[in-house]
C-alpha cells in the first residue's frame, strides 16, 4: 500500500494552484492575525483558566467558561453558550488489596470503570496487553472477542495486565469473564484514563458499551511486588472503585467570527479544543484555550481579510464525558455543518515545555496543506498520519476534512510525563512553544479562510481511496472484487480535472467553488472514517481506511463454506453498494460544477 504522503506533491495541485497560491505562503491576513497574539496575550489567558480544577460540569470548569465569555464579550467577539446534559463518569477512588498480605498500593480508578465496594478473585497474570486475545470490531454496535481460546481461566478471576487503563482491553476482560482488572502502568507513575468505548452521551444503541468491569490502576513497583507474591502461591485480591457517573449540565462556549458579507449560507472553518482537564490541565488543555481565545479575538478584529467564516468551540465533557461535548454540537448543528463547515482543526497538548518534533494528522484532503505549513514555519518535514479516533473528532459522520498540528517533548527529555496526572500545572508551559504552536494553527487556518479557492485536495483524496480500495482486495485474496468502484474512482479523478480546467462558475465563484469541494469530499471522507451509521457515532476504536471493509481479511482466513465466510461476505456486499453510492454522489457534484461553468 502506497504512503498516506506519496503523490501529494504531484497530485496536490487542483484546488491550491488554481488560485496561484501554495499553502503555507503568509497572507496578509496571517501577519494580520499574528500581530494580535503575544506570549503576554497567552500568558494572561493561561494562568486565569488554570487556576481552577477542571472535570467536566464541575465549578471550575464553569469559572473557566465564564472567564473566556466574559474576555470575548469585553472586546465585542459574537459568541454564544449552550448548555446541554452529558453523562458524566468522575473516577472517585480506588484500592488494592490481597488477602493476608501487608499491601496498599496507591491505586486509582478510570472515568467510566465499573462501580465496587469491594469484590474478590484469585488474581491470574495475563501479561501485557499485546497478549491479550485480538478483539474484532464490526460495523455495527457489537464489539467482541475473536478468539478466546486459552483464556478459559480468565473466568471470575482478577486479570493482572500490564499497560494503560483503555478501552479495548477493559471490553475484552469483561468478555472473558473477569470480575475486575488491574492495570500496571509500565512506569512509576498514575494517568487518568477513560475505559469506555461508547463516543459522546451513550444512546440506546450505544448504552451496551458502558463497561460494569472495577478497573483499577497502580504503579510499575506495586505490580512488580504484586507479581512477585503470585510466583510462590495463589492469591486472593480485593478490588474496590468509587465512581461517580450520572448525568450534569454541561456549558459550551462557541464563537463566531463572519466575513463582513456573509449570509446564512457561508461556509466556515470549524476551531475545537476541551475546556475540561484532569486536575488544573495546564497544557492538556489551558494552554489550547489561551491560544484559541486570543485567535477568536484577533481573527475577529481582522475579518475584513476573511473569505470564510471561522467558528471557535470549547468543547466540555472531552475527558471525563468521553467527547460529549463535540458530539452533542455535531448532532444539535448537523444540517448547518453539513451545509457550511468546511474542515475541523483540533488543538490539544499544545505549548509542552521543551517541545522539540513537529507533527500531524490529516484527512488525505488536507495533508499537503499540513505539510506546507510546517515546512514554513519550521523547517520541518512532517509525514501526516491518519487521525486516530480521539481528541473530538467528532465530524466524521458529517465529512468533515481533519487536521490537527502537534509539536512534543523528546522521550529522552522525559517526554510528555505530566499528562493526565496531577503534575499537569501552569508551570509545564512554555509562552514561545505555544506562540510557535499557535503560528502554525493561524497559517493553516488564513490559507482556509482567505485563500481564493478552498485549499483542500480532491485529487489526494481520490489517491487515498483508491489505494485503500487495492489494499482490502489485497486483504480478502481477491475474493472481495472491488475494481467496479477503483474504475468509478479514475471517472471522478478525470471530471474533477475537467471541472477546475474550465475555470470559475459565473456569479459567486469562491462560494459556488466551495460547496463543490465539499459536496465531494464529504461522502467520500465518511467511507474512510466511519465504519456503520453516519449519524450514529461509532465506537472510540481506532480504525484503517474504509473500515467498513473491515471482514476483507476474513475471507482470506476462512473456509468458503463456513458460515462466518458467508456472514462476512454479505457484510461486505452491502457495504461495497455504500462505497460506490458514496463515488457516485461525489461525482454528481463534479458533473453540477461542469454544467454551471458552461461544460457538457
Amino acid at each position: 500500500m502506497r504512503s498516506f504522503v506519496v503523490g501529494i506533491i504531484v497530485a496536490a495541485a487542483h484546488t491550491l494552484m488554481a488560485a496561484g497560491h501554495v499553502a503555507g505562503q503568509e497572507h496578509e491576513l496571517t501577519a494580520a492575525v499574528l500581530s494580535g497574539i503575544t506570549p503576554e496575550h497567552l500568558d494572561t489567558h493561561s494562568r486565569e483558566i488554570t487556576r481552577y480544577e477542571r472535570p467536566s460540569g464541575s465549578p471550575g470548569e464553569n469559572a473557566a467558561i465564564d472567564y473566556i465569555a466574559a474576555t470575548l464579550a469585553g472586546v465585542g467577539v459574537p459568541f454564544e453558550i449552550h448548555e446541554f446534559m452529558g453523562y458524566t463518569s468522575n473516577p472517585i477512588s480506588a484500592s488494592v488489596t490481597v488477602s493476608g498480605a501487608d499491601f496498599d498500593p496507591q491505586a486509582i480508578t478510570m472515568s467510566f470503570s465499573g462501580a465496587t465496594d469491594g469484590i474478590e478473585g484469585v488474581a491470574v497474570d495475563l501479561g501485557s496487553l499485546g497478549d491479550l486475545p485480538e478483539l474484532e470490531i464490526g460495523t455495527g454496535e457489537r464489539l467482541f472477542v475473536r478468539d478466546p481460546r486459552g483464556f478459559e481461566h480468565v473466568r471470575g478471576k482478577v486479570a493482572i495486565v500490564t499497560g494503560q487503563a483503555r478501552n479495548i482491553p477493559t471490553r475484552v476482560l469483561e468478555e472473558l469473564g473477569a470480575v475486575a482488572a488491574i492495570f500496571v502502568n509500565p512506569v512509576e507513575r498514575l494517568n487518568d484514563l477513560i475505559v469506555t468505548s461508547t463516543w459522546g452521551t451513550p444512546s440506546l444503541v450505544s448504552q451496551h458499551r458502558l463497561p460494569t468491569l472495577p478497573v483499577a490502576h497502580i504503579k510499575k513497583g506495586d505490580g512488580d511486588r504484586l507479581r512477585a507474591m503470585m510466583a510462590s502461591a495463589d492469591i486472593i485480591v480485593r478490588v474496590r472503585t468509587e465512581v461517580d457517573a450520572g448525568w450534569k449540565p454541561l456549558r459550551l462556549a462557541v464563537a463566531r467570527i463572519m466575513p463582513d458579507d456573509a449570509d446564512a449560507a457561508t461556509p466556515y472553518v470549524l476551531l475545537g479544543g476541551h475546556i475540561d482537564g484532569w486536575y488544573y490541565g495546564g497544557t492538556d488543555e489551558g494552554a489550547s484555550n489561551a491560544a484559541m481565545l486570543q485567535m477568536a479575538i484577533a481573527y475577529h478584529q481582522n475579518r475584513d481579510q476573511m473569505k470564510r467564516g471561522l467558528v471557535v468551540a470549547w468543547w466540555p465533557g472531552h475527558s471525563n464525558a468521553r467527547y460529549a461535548g463535540s458530539t452533542w454540537f455535531a448532532d444539535a448543528f448537523f444540517d448547518e455543518l453539513r451545509t457550511r463547515g468546511l474542515a475541523y482543526l483540533n488543538i490539544d497538548g499544545v505549548g509542552q515545555m521543551d517541545a522539540q518534533h513537529f507533527g500531524a494528522s490529516t484527512s488525505p484532503a488536507l495533508a499537503k496543506l499540513a505539510i506546507d505549513v510546517v515546512a514554513s514555519l519550521t523547517g520541518q518535514t512532517v509525514r501526516p498520519g491518519r487521525p486516530g479516533r480521539n481528541s473530538d473528532q467528532a465530524f466524521n459522520g458529517i465529512g468533515l476534512p481533519l487536521l490537527q498540528f502537534s509539536h512534543e517533548r523528546s522521550e529522552e527529555d522525559g517526554g510528555y510525563w505530566w499528562w493526565h496526572t496531577p503534575d499537569d500545572t501552569y508551570d509545564k508551559i512554555d509562552f514561545d512553544v505555544l506562540r510557535t504552536d499557535t503560528e502554525l494553527y493561524v497559517t493553516a487556518i488564513s490559507e482556509l479562510l482567505a485563500a481564493p479557492a478552498y485549499p483542500a485536495s480532491l485529487p489526494l483524496e481520490l489517491d487515498a481511496l483508491t489505494d485503500a480500495l487495492t489494499e482490502r482486495e489485497r486483504e480478502s485474496d481477491g475474493a472481495l472484487d472491488l475494481s467496479e468502484a477503483r474504475a468509478r474512482v479514475d471517472r471522478l479523478s478525470e471530471l474533477w480535472t475537467q471541472a477546475f480546467a474550465r475555470g470559475p462558475v459565473p456569479g459567486d465563484p469562491r462560494r459556488a467553488s466551495d460547496v463543490a469541494v465539499l459536496r465531494a469530499l464529504r461522502p467520500l471522507h465518511r467511507i474512510m472514517f466511519v465504519p456503520g451509521s453516519d449519524y450514529h457515532p461509532d465506537p472510540g476504536i481506532y480504525g484503517r481506511p474504509l473500515p467498513g471493509l473491515e471482514p476483507a481479511r476474513i475471507l482470506a482466513e476462512e473456509d468458503p463454506a463456513s458460515d462466518r465466510y458467508r456472514f462476512a461476505m454479505a457484510q461486505l456486499l452491502r457495504e461495497r453498494n455504500r462505497v460506490l453510492e458514496a463515488i457516485d454522489e461525489a461525482t454528481r457534484a463534479a458533473t453540477d460544477l461542469i454544467e454551471r461553468s458552461g461544460g457538457s
